[in-house]
């Protein structure tokens, strides 16, 4: 609402300051009218809200404006395919589903916390989410035509491709997070080997409790 507002306000400005400068008449009318659309346009588009990732604005993350198209896209993927899994009728094949939905939103989830993985998830809505959504809309056809040999058929075969691509999706989380696991494994060693040029041994030792005063007490 605050967009349209800003939008008029600031092509009546601009109108107004064009029929001016023109000296009115047809003319001015004629740029009042370009300068009042150019006016909305920019005066709506430049108090537009930024899009947000979590609590962050994505212009402040990295890659974040990519990551923030993506996971628009894949909700809206989403979205689609959950209209269709509302439609399914048998209990299983809508359960299986409702799982591919909820571990593509697992992944949606890890993008949103690091930015970085928004090509895992775009990679995963290109091929797969198309592909999903085919796959019920077909299978929502059958259930319905009343045809039961069929349906019993094509309920085999979506709940096998379904729980694939539930598969799929914890696989590509796991892609994702073992890029940061790398990560961590690449600072351990600097670390490590930090400490060795300055003369600490770092050969690995099981953590020991502390021991508590009393116990000191009663050994010595």
């Amino acid at each position: 609402m605050l967009q349209i507002v800003c939008g008029v306000i600031a092509g009546l400005i601009l109108a107004a300051l064009g029929f001016g400068i023109a000296g009115g008449g047809i003319l001015g009318l004629v740029v009042a009218l370009l300068l009042a659309a150019l006016g909305y346009v920019a005066g709506s588009t430049l108090t537009e809200p930024e899009r947000r990732i979590g609590h962050m604005l994505a212009s402040a993350l990295p890659n974040g404006q990519k990551a923030a198209e993506t996971i628009d896209q894949t909700n809206a993927r989403l979205a689609s395919i959950a209209r269709l899994a509302a439609q399914v009728r048998d209990p299983q094949v809508k359960a299986e589903a409702n799982d591919f939905i909820a571990a593509t939103r697992s992944l949606v989830a890890y993008v949103t916390k690091d930015t970085s993985a928004y090509a895992t998830l775009r990679h995963y809505t290109t091929v797969y989410g198309e592909q999903t959504e085919q796959l019920l809309h077909a299978y929502v056809d059958v259930e319905s035509s009343g045809a039961r040999d069929q349906a019993a058929k094509a309920r085999v075969e979506t709940i096998e491709a379904l729980q694939v691509l539930e598969r799929t999706a914890a696989g590509e989380l796991s892609r994702a997070v073992s890029a940061k696991t790398l990560g961590i494994a690449a600072d351990s060693d600097a670390i490590q080997r930090l400490a060795r040029m300055d003369g600490y041994d770092v050969a690995s030792q099981p953590a020991q409790p502390a021991q508590s005063t009393s116990e000191q007490e009663r050994k010595q």
